[in-house]
């Protein structure tokens, strides 16, 4: 998968299914402190990300990230 799709896939669930703002969708936001994201966001980010990438991510890993390019660059490393 390209990184391009990664972040199409990402920004989908985002707003979609987390329903943040898309105008908030950028590589630099960070997660926790721009979005808001919560425990709660951050297990169904790692739900999302073993369904559509095919990896289970580490215990926690969702809630070190701090932007959401850092979550791009993580699901790219790890796919």
């Amino acid at each position: 998968m390209t990184p391009q799709e990664i972040q199409e896939k990402v920004n989908t669930f985002l707003t979609d299914r987390l329903e943040y703002e898309p105008s908030a969708i950028t590589p630099e936001a960070e997660l926790k402190r721009d979005l808001g994201m919560t425990s709660l966001d951050a297990a169904e980010t790692a739900i999302f990300i073993k369904r559509t990438f095919g990896f289970q991510p580490e215990r926690g890993a969702i809630k070190t990230l701090v932007t959401i390019q850092d979550l791009y660059d993580y699901i790219e490393k790890n796919s």
